[in-house]
């Protein structure tokens, strides 16, 4: 009860300032094209990754955006994947973005389930089998023993991301850190939210 209020205050006064904010941004210029603006939005995109970095002294974090990559046979369903599309490292630490390319959400259905429901999880052991929903088998490879990760949502509130936050050693994300990954996470879904709205609609 108390993380919905503080994430609803968070949302309340962080919400319309990261909108204005990213508007601003993305205010159409008449020269500008396709590939300037999604190096633009990459660009704000990383320097916010880059704060969290600094901010939290994490070994990685990384932001995951959900697509549609390809059909069931013979329905013509989408199928649901996901894609790392953004990823800052330390030197000692081994990059994920390269492996996760087009995951169907199938192999992922507790982590993602729990995000979806709750908006955000904390593993605090992931090489522990019963408390790492899942994703063991996969973080051990890459030398990540805590991780913490929230959604990322559109601004009419679709999840259209998952932001990852993760340490080499055990970490428990105290309180002021949740309240700065909330806080970044809006802004940056604000910014995703706003640059494939225009997209689409360009």
């Amino acid at each position: 009860m108390i993380t919905t209020i503080v994430v609803a205050l968070i949302t309340a006064v962080f919400g319309p300032i990261a909108v204005a904010w990213a508007r601003s941004k993305f205010e159409k210029k008449a020269e500008q094209t396709p590939m300037a603006e999604a190096l633009e939005v990459s660009k704000l995109i990383n320097d916010q990754l880059e704060n969290l970095m600094n901010e939290l002294n994490c070994d990685r974090v990384w932001i995951a955006q959900f697509n549609n990559g390809g059909n069931f046979y013979p329905t013509g369903k989408s199928i649901q994947k996901f894609s790392i599309c953004y990823e800052l490292v330390t030197i000692e630490t081994p990059r994920v973005q390269q492996t996760f390319q087009n995951i169907p959400v199938s192999l992922f259905p507790k982590v993602l389930n729990k995000i979806y429901k709750d908006g955000e999880i904390e593993i605090l052991n992931a090489e522990s089998e019963e408390n790492s929903f899942g994703i063991d088998a996969l973080t051990n490879q890459f030398k990540t023993k805590s991780i913490s990760m929230v959604g990322l949502r559109s601004l009419d509130n679709h999840l259209i991301g998952v932001m990852g936050i993760s340490y080499t050693q055990e970490h428990n994300v105290i309180s002021s850190e949740w309240d700065y990954i909330r806080k970044q996470s809006g802004v940056i879904g604000t910014l995703l939210s706003e640059y494939l709205y225009k997209t689409n609609k360009n």
